[in-house]
């Protein structure tokens, strides 16, 4: 206290600790915090970071103990809704990961009604198949291979045909090569259309999207296949990943400078136990594919959220496979004995590493917090962003064609009308049964209760819907037929309840759907 430099106002933030481990005695221990905070960001996107081989990256990453899992996960996270097949009569409870990427459920306002058409951007990607040879000799056209994505090809029939070869097709989706009279029939269940390729005329990967394989998955690299839904190329969080191997140098390098040993391999135990987790975590999407070509229905799907609104998606069966009905399953590089192995591994060097990092120099204490502070900041601002910046979904073509007359469910249309121009449910399930032309699948899901009531207005509705009248009173009619009794309300065409049906009025839907994350203010139930 008696040196003049140690003014009054510094002895107020002084350390009692030992002098010469930073300016006024600082030290930085908290260091070993900083590194393992900022858990929930990470884990909220541990899937994108271990979904690339740039996972491999020794790097430090903030909380890596999120990704130190005693199982991996089978399958990707699904979102709550009830999904139903227009159609095929599926009925789910949950929604696939990257359709919620395509639409985004929490996005939908309550009670709001959305349209959307998903076809295959390349016709190829809905099945691979090769021109058989002709006498021992490879056709013309050679083999004609499929650009299609891994573990979704179907099979698609094969046949060598001998009329004239000036005939241009045998009938609608059969296209057939003149050279040869070699003619691939196409099942009246995959995608046909103007935009179907002919032989020969398969489009050839960029050289970004062989990078961008190459990165998802090198060992298809050369294959003619290619991964279903890898990572973008220009990922943000590959852009951060190489970001944060470049600041892991740095530090290695100062430490250097500054002969701190401890930092130097602190730090590299850090960077390499994340390169470990990342390879034990690396994986890659699987998604369903048809093994057959038989003839089935159009892959309409209509989904409900807890809000009460719907969402009809036009579609084939390949995509509702692939989107919807089927399971997107993860593949991992490693197996289950060695991922608990490596698990182990990165378990003990991630605890040394943070026990070397307390006693690291001040200089490289301040280094590396200030990487932690930067990369906590930069992985937080990642949840900002909306998924689709991290999927590459160029394998489907999907647009809005929701008809304007359907566009403000989730609005008042008409302050003057108190019944069709207020949103409710019933008008939304209205709409959205004016869509489909079929009441089957809301029976099926519950979306309306199984009263005679409810039959007799469903049945209305599906009659009103197929004769074309848009203008039909829905909330209304709802409203009269409400007040009938149950003998009032039988009829012919309409269903009757199930026999253990309770006799009391019902006034919500059949079937809930279980809420999920977001939670919204809700507006009249019906």
């Amino acid at each position: 206290m008696g040196d003049p430099a140690y003014t009054t106002s510094q002895s107020w933030f002084a350390s009692d600790g030992p002098e010469g481990e930073g300016p006024l005695g600082w030290r930085l221990d908290v260091v070993t915090l900083l590194a393992v905070i900022g858990e929930s960001s990470i884990a909220e996107h541990s899937q994108i970071i271990t979904a690339s081989i740039l996972c491999l990256l020794p790097r430090i990453i903030p909380a890596p103990q999120a990704l130190l899992k005693p199982s991996r996960p089978q399958r990707l996270p699904e979102t709550t809704a009830k999904m139903t097949g227009v159609y095929s009569g599926v009925v789910l409870d949950t929604v696939g990961f990257f359709a919620n990427i395509i639409h985004p459920l929490d996005e939908m306002q309550p009670f709001a009604f959305r349209v959307l058409e998903i076809k295959h951007t390349d016709k190829n990607t809905a099945g691979g198949f090769e021109v058989p040879q002709v006498n021992g000799n490879a056709s013309f056209w050679g083999k004609f291979r499929s650009n299609g994505r891994t573990n979704t090809n179907l099979s698609v029939a094969k046949s060598i045909k001998g009329p004239p070869a000036d005939a241009l097709d045998d009938g609608p989706g059969n296209f057939r090569g003149r050279a040869t009279g070699l003619s691939v029939a196409f099942s009246d269940d995959i995608e046909a259309g103007p935009d179907t390729p002919r032989l020969g005329i398969t489009r050839r990967p960029t050289m970004k999207e062989k990078l961008q394989d190459f990165v998802a998955n090198p060992t298809l690299a050369n294959t003619a296949k290619r991964p279903a839904i890898p990572a973008t190329l220009y990922s943000p969080i590959h852009i951060l990943e190489v970001f944060s191997a470049i600041v892991t140098f740095a530090i290695i390098a100062f430490a250097a400078v500054q002969k701190d040993g401890t930092a130097i391999i602190a730090v590299t135990l850090m960077a390499t136990a994340s390169t470990i987790v990342g390879w034990a975590s690396w994986w890659r999407p699987i998604l369903m594919n048809r093994s057959h070509t038989n003839k089935v229905p159009a892959g309409d799907v209509i989904i409900r959220t807890r809000e009460g609104a719907f969402l009809l998606v036009k579609c084939t069966e390949e995509v509702a496979r692939e989107l919807y009905s089927g399971t997107e399953e993860c593949e991992y590089h490693v197996s289950g004995q060695a991922y608990r192995v490596l698990m182990g591994l990165g378990t003990f060097l991630l605890m040394a590493s943070v026990i070397l990092l307390g006693n690291c120099k001040w200089k490289s204490q301040i280094f590396v917090s200030a990487a932690y502070v930067v990369l906590n900041g930069l992985y937080w601002t990642m949840g900002l962003l909306p998924k689709r910046y991290f999927w590459d979904l160029s394998r489907y073509d999907y647009r809005d064609i929701t008809p304007p007359e359907a566009r403000n469910a989730d609005r008042e249309t008409d302050p003057n009308d108190r019944r069709e121009g207020v949103k409710s449910f019933t008008r939304t399930l209205w709409w959205a049964i004016r869509e489909t032309k079929r009441t089957a699948w809301v029976q099926r899901s519950g979306a309306a209760p199984g009263t005679y009531q409810w039959g007799l207005w469903l049945a209305e509705a599906e009659a009103a819907a197929k004769a074309g009248d848009k203008d039909w009173p829905s909330v209304a009619r709802k409203d009269e037929i409400m007040k009938m009794g149950e003998d009032d309300a039988r009829s012919p065409v309409a269903p009757p309840p199930p026999r253990d049906f309770d006799a009391a009025e019902q006034a919500v839907p059949a079937v809930e759907v279980q809420p999920h994350d977001r939670s919204q203010g809700q507006g009249s139930a019906f």
